[in-house]
């Protein structure tokens, strides 16, 4: 029992890290030194830049038989994490009221967790640098995923939904590239390298200012009444990683893999689901509230869920 309550207290230290990061960011907004603008200009140059040279540099690893069979390992887990998700997702918003309009962003909030912005930085923070060479593989999926079945979510039978185009995005290109120098077994020049390294170490920090600064801007006076955005947040944070821990994660001997999904599985709702519920019609204020609420949440059930179950 003590044992466990020193790793959770180690976890909760390095998650305050990021949480004083949010912090800042929340604060700059609230004291308008960031601005909407700001912000987006921000979160451009992490989506297109820092994100993908983070992704290129963590696969910037000696290609070896054991890496590879963990990376087919991860590819395997991802794609039975999701369908997992697209099922609790489906059945979850079938057994609340809501409007179809609704539960289209209740499924893409249950599937789609903040892997890209929070994914990274907590995975670098809890398993280290090796970490980020799966949690890139994982985001790969994720994004093909999220460009396709996501949009799909939101738009329902609207016209002008899926876009194959936009597959064409710097973190699919960035894992595809770097997945391809990794099996090939070439190495980025030094002086270069090193750039990318710099720019992809520039991430963690931006990200976590960036969420914070977007929680500033979400209604969080809001989300008290409605008792739906707390059960979806409960099933996001705390069934969906758990159920996945007991049923499928034992099926997987690789450690390290084992804690990068479960720690993917323990994210909460991605920072898309605001974007995309706003470029697609969809209804953005209550993509925000689920935002705000399964992020706070999850500084606590993060620490949780990968003491209990890594």
């Amino acid at each position: 029992m003590n044992g466990m309550v020193t790793d959770f207290l180690v976890v909760a230290d390095q998650i305050f890290i990021l949480v004083l990061l949010i912090a800042a960011g929340y604060v700059a907004v609230s004291t308008k030194i960031l601005d909407t603008r700001a912000t987006r200009g921000f979160s451009s140059l992490l989506v297109n830049i820092t994100l993908p040279a983070l992704i290129i540099a963590s696969m910037q690893v000696p290609f070896t038989p054991a890496r590879l069979a963990g990376a087919e390992t991860l590819f395997l887990a991802t794609g039975i994490f999701f369908a997992f998700s697209f099922v609790v997702a489906w059945v979850v918003t079938r057994a609340m009221p809501m409007t179809s309009s609704e539960r289209g962003v209740f499924q893409f909030a249950i599937v789609f967790g903040n892997v890209g912005f929070m994914g990274f930085p907590v995975a670098r923070m809890l398993f280290g640098a090796d970490s980020l060479f799966y949690v890139a593989i994982f985001n790969l999926v994720f994004n093909i995923l999220v460009f396709s079945v996501g949009i799909a979510m939101l738009t329902g039978e609207r016209e002008g939904g899926f876009d194959p185009r936009l597959l064409v995005n710097p973190g699919i290109a960035a894992s595809v590239i770097g997945f391809l120098l990794f099996l090939s077994s070439v190495e980025i020049p030094g002086p270069f390298i090193d750039a990318i390294d710099l720019l992809g170490g520039v991430t963690t920090p931006l990200a976590m200012i960036i969420v914070g600064a977007m929680l500033a801007t979400l209604p969080a006076r809001e989300i008290v009444g409605d008792w739906r955005i707390w059960a979806a947040s409960v099933v996001l944070l705390l069934v969906v990683p758990v159920a996945y821990g007991y049923l499928f994660s034992p099926v997987f001997a690789d450690p390290l893999v084992s804690g990068v999904m479960i720690t993917m599985a323990a994210m909460p709702a991605a920072v898309n689901t605001v974007i995309f519920a706003e470029q697609y019609g969809a209804n953005a204020r209550l993509a925000s509230q689920i935002v705000f609420v399964s992020t706070i949440g999850s500084l606590v059930t993060i620490p949780l869920i990968t003491t209990v179950l890594l």
